[in-house]
């Protein structure tokens, strides 16, 4: 009988995985390769892709806990003694921010247990100089260099984006803090900070000028999630038992797990990674589902595509260089940023010529996660979004046009009137809607689809028929008709077997919903 698979769904502790037998996915060799090279890194990626279990096992390794590593790769590329370094770690996520006090509170609360655990007395200095007095005091009380890995960094400022004051009075505190390490650098062996975010403008690391920004290099673009290889080979046996409980191929398997979980590239290698927390429980359970967008989507994505009148089908397709995706601040309006440095966008192409990335949706799981999560923002009158998608795919399918156009009347209709200032200042608000009810709905969509002579709004395929649809905002039934008649939509689709379906669909900024619509 085969042995039963443990996925560490809950733990993020490197000591408790290793001797549970829990599924791990080698990462040493890039700790090996940091050691050697150089001692002061940054790190970003999104939540729950592996960061914090990085950190957790720099910590078993710089405390020499080398049992620990028995069978890993690092074992093998360092067969010498290793290092027994103190360890100092802080972790700036779990708290509430709101409070101009709690980042100085949360951070002298770590210093204090940190000054107990290595038998130092207490400081009364301010949070910076304490932490200073710590950093040298451990060093010179053990005669050893010491290692500082700070989890999540950004957490004070990624939790208060939306609240200008705390984000500069945050920015303050944390540069002042992150100075201290520049400072300390005689007493330091190595460090790391992670984080979810890349904060440009006014970098709170601008006094910490030797810190290697590793986020896009090609070198360490697998060092979180899991890449096609690792999946082949430490989840294969999870795949088979999958596929059994299914009865389905693996390949089969593999291409479920692909579409819904794969697809995050994180430097210009474009190397392929799955989001190591949907895996884990996917395979767990044996099911598949939104995992990890249901372990939270900020809402303040989809505020910031209504605060700044951007349209969600502008952020797939982007063409960005590198700079703009750190450019991420109070000063910066654009929201393309803030999505990819969340996983919410992620490289999809990249043109060495030019230079410029190409941003899309990773994946089904994260398109359809921020999707509902815009809707959900856009319209919190309505709590049908499931049922309603259900409804409008099933008329779609049979043919029945006015069907779907009542269906979706009905839900503009329950937008309440506290969202009608969103309605009455941008167009958008009814494309966005539009767009993600339709992608939603699974069928072959595509928005601002390129003809010849134009730009035709939505085009909607099933089996048996292909509708184009025209949205006139402040305009008329007639007018978005016309659009499609004058400039030959139809005509890419002469030779297709299926029906061709004309709708031109009329919105008011004064009753909030459909005034007209025509089909054809």
């Amino acid at each position: 009988m085969e042995k039963e698979l443990l996925y560490p769904l809950d733990t993020a502790n490197f000591r408790n995985i290793r001797q549970r037998g829990f599924v791990y996915v080698d990462k040493t060799e890039y700790i090996h390769r940091m050691t050697e090279r150089g001692t002061y890194y940054f790190l970003a990626r999104p939540r729950r892709f592996g960061k914090s279990l990085f950190l957790d096992t720099l910590a078993e390794y710089f405390k020499g806990n080398r049992e620990l590593f028995k069978g890993l790769a690092i074992d093998r590329l360092q067969p010498e003694e290793w290092e027994n370094c103190p360890v100092v770690r802080l972790n700036l996520t779990g708290k509430d921010y709101s409070d101009p006090k709690s980042l100085v509170k949360h951070i002298t609360d770590q210093l204090a247990k940190l000054e107990i655990e290595y038998g130092l007395e207490k400081s009364s200095q301010e949070f910076e100089g304490r932490f200073d007095y710590l950093i040298q005091s451990i060093s010179k009380g053990s005669g050893k260099k010491v290692v500082i890995l700070i989890d999540e960094y950004d957490a004070p400022l990624s939790s208060t984006i939306d609240k200008p004051e705390l984000q500069e009075i945050y920015r303050g505190q944390l540069h002042g803090f992150y100075s201290v390490l520049k400072g300390s650098e005689e007493y330091i062996r190595f460090c790391m900070l992670t984080g979810v975010t890349r904060y440009g403008k006014v970098s709170v690391f601008s006094g910490l000028n030797n810190l290697n920004d590793i986020t896009f290099d090609d070198q360490y673009a697998g060092i979180c999630g899991v890449s096609k290889e690792e999946l082949t080979t430490y989840y294969n046996q999870g795949i088979r038992l999958f596929a059994e409980k299914e009865g389905i191929s693996i390949e089969e398997v593999y291409e479920l797990l692909k579409f819904n979980y794969d697809g995050y590239h994180f430097s210009s290698s474009m190397l392929d990674i799955y989001n190591p927390f949907s895996i884990n429980y996917a395979l767990s359970k044996q099911k598949i589902d939104d995992y990890w967008c249901k372990s939270g989507v900020p809402t303040i994505l989809s505020k910031s595509l209504l605060k700044n009148d951007y349209d969600i089908q502008e952020l797939k397709d982007s063409l960005v260089e590198e700079s703009m995706l750190a450019d991420l601040s109070i000063y910066n309006s654009n929201p393309i940023p803030l999505f990819y440095q969340t996983g919410y966008l992620t490289l999809k192409d990249y043109d060495r010529e030019e230079n410029l990335f190409t941003l899309g949706f990773p994946n089904r799981e994260v398109e359809k996660g921020m999707l509902n999560n815009i809707l959900t923002v856009y319209n919190p009158g309505n709590k049908g979004v499931t049922s309603t998608i259900v409804r409008m795919k099933r008329s779609l399918r049979e043919g029945k046009p006015e069907e779907f156009i009542k269906i979706l009347s009905s839900f503009l209709a329950d937008i309440p009137n506290q969202m009608h200032r969103y309605v009455d200042r941008y167009e958008n608000y009814y494309h966005t809607i539009f767009y993600c009810l339709t992608k939603l709905i699974g069928l072959d969509v595509e928005a601002e689809y390129s003809t010849s002579e134009g730009f035709i709004d939505m085009l909607i395929k099933t089996s048996g028929y292909i509708y184009i649809i025209e949205l006139k905002v402040n305009g008329t039934a007639e007018e978005a008709l016309k659009q499609i008649e004058g400039k030959h939509y139809a005509a890419p689709f002469v030779g297709d077997s299926r029906k061709i379906v004309k709708i031109g669909i009329g919105f008011s900024t004064h009753t909030h919903n459909i005034k007209s619509y025509l089909i054809e």
